[in-house]
């Protein structure tokens, strides 16, 4: 066992190999290009963001998906399901297909970090080495006492191991990485046949010139009225009252318009990736994301990260609490960055949830590493200002770093605290699961360095069988403490729903 999170040796004359791009790649047109699914990890953030802000968005991953290593974890109905290639099973050391196992997603995920060989990082200062990359859904909660149970319509989590992926530098350096193992000579070729190959200009993926998809006419409605969520943060109050809970992280979803209903999707002209690049064209965010996987189709705008290790085993989370929509009048927007900054009540739920993140990681951090680097720092992104802060901790030698995410997971600051009894708060009131939204995306890399964000502005979209939409929609909430008013509640709703919608062409009713 390695002591990187319980990594094995990577077998003999196995290497990532890399190709430095000397022409920046479009990403978009990658993706557009890839195979059937991928897995797009995309950072950016707008002129005058702080240096922190920058800090985090430097480094982008797509992701593919179709390399001959290639493997497959998803767990759906409470069953696990592992795929693996005839090359990747013999580079996890003859791991067994399963197929539907009983077996809790944490655990499964650790026994597969434990078994994926070790592979330094190839592009200095970033983490990632090749590895897992997918998403956790928020019901996944329930493996660490939140409520049974499973997400509709698509999988719990879906996470595979890419053995190929371009790599991108906010300051215009790009990179092409792919698997090579000696005991595997076919399976390697194919991947040197692709670092030269992906050298080659692809032609451009811009959406941004395309005409919206959703006329400003069309509303995006809410599953709930606005008088019935307004109800709903009295009766978290109530209960804060009561003593039942000190925060409670309430939420809602809005159903985007079945515009795409007919469409086919191909994954050269995948219309829900050309909404995507629009969307990022007026928002950037550190934490963005497109996801390809199965009949899933996830266009995130996070700003949020949940939690990153370093393959050394150092730990950071940075929970957002705290909300203002920006203004066109620089007057206005700087005296609503100034307001909240001052806010007692957002600086109090930010405060709440920091100590829950701080007890999170304490049952796998180091006695005594868990620490708070910054406390309630306001940062502003293209549509919104918002209050952040960060903790850091430091991982015993050996730690899994499945049972660091897991001890942390769902993210606090889509929970409220005490963690467990928030959670069961909002799902009665909520009434159902909340699925990819309120997780986790990103990756676990095979260095042993682990960057999840927390998904949030995100758009989630279910196909059928034949490709048609099932169902699009999109999570918002915000953090119910007993100063609430359930009306300024409701605005911040809407406030987070259109700084996505509007990328989009779409409005608010509830």
């Amino acid at each position: 066992m390695d002591d990187r999170g319980g990594l094995t040796a990577a077998p003999p004359a196995a290497r990532i190999e890399v190709r430095r791009l000397t022409t920046p790649p479009d990403v978009g047109a990658l993706a557009a290009a890839a195979g059937p699914d991928v897995v797009w990890l995309d950072s950016s953030v707008p002129a005058g963001s702080p240096a922190t802000a920058h800090d985090r968005a430097r480094w982008s991953v797509l992701a593919l998906t179709d390399g001959p290593f290639a493997a497959r974890f998803r767990h759906e109905t409470r069953r696990a399901f592992v795929e693996t290639t005839p090359a990747s099973h013999a580079w996890f050391g003859g791991v067994a297909t399963v197929e539907g196992s009983n077996g809790p997603a944490f655990a499964v995920l650790a026994e597969l970090l434990a078994r994926t060989p070790v592979l330094p990082e190839p592009v200095p200062g970033c983490g990632f080495a090749l590895g897992w990359v997918g998403f956790l859904g928020y019901e996944l909660g329930r493996e660490s006492g939140g409520v049974d149970r499973t997400a509709e319509g698509h999988a719990d989590a879906d996470l595979r191991f890419v053995d190929r992926a371009v790599v991108t530098d906010a300051t215009g350096g790009a990179w092409a990485l792919a698997l090579v193992a000696g005991a595997e000579p076919a399976a390697s070729a194919r991947n040197r046949a692709w670092l030269e190959e992906v050298t080659t200009p692809v032609t451009r993926a811009d959406g941004g010139d395309a005409a919206p998809f959703l006329p400003d006419t069309v509303p995006a409605t809410g599953r709930v009225t606005r008088t019935a969520y307004e109800t709903a943060v009295d009766a978290c109050r109530a209960e804060i009252r009561a003593g039942n809970a000190f925060q409670v992280c309430l939420t809602t979803a809005f159903a985007v318009p079945q515009v795409l209903q007919e469409a086919r999707v191909d994954p050269a002209t995948d219309p829900h990736l050309v909404e995507y690049l629009r969307l990022r064209a007026t928002d950037p965010v550190p934490f963005g994301a497109y996801l390809r996987l199965g009949p899933l189709r996830v266009a995130s705008r996070s700003p949020e990260r949940f939690l990153r290790i370093d393959a050394a085993g150092r730990v950071s989370a940075e929970p957002i609490k705290g909300t203002r929509r920006r203004s066109d009048d620089p007057v206005e927007d700087e005296a609503a960055r100034v307001e909240l900054a001052a806010s007692v009540k957002d600086r109090a739920e930010n405060v709440m949830i920091v100590d829950l993140l701080r007890n999170d990681l304490l049952r796998t951090a180091v006695p005594g590493s868990v620490h708070v680097d910054r406390l309630c720092a306001v940062e502003t992104y293209a549509s919104v200002h918002q209050m952040v802060s960060t903790i850091g901790a430091v991982l015993p030698e050996g730690t899994s770093r499945a049972a660091v995410v897991r001890a942390a997971f769902p993210p606090g600051s889509m929970t409220g605290a005490p963690k467990i009894r928030a959670m069961a708060i909002a799902d009665r009131l909520e009434g159902g699961p909340r699925g990819v939204y309120s997780g986790a995306i990103g990756y676990f890399s095979a260095s042993g360095a682990v960057d999840l964000s927390v998904v949030i502005r995100t758009l989630v979209t279910v196909l059928d069988d034949r490709g048609a939409v099932r169902s699009r929609s999109f999570g918002a909430g915000g953090a119910v403490t007993w100063s609430s008013v359930a009306a300024d509640e409701a605005d911040e709703v809407e406030t987070k729903t259109r700084s996505v919608f509007a990328g989009v062409g779409a409005t608010v009713r509830w």
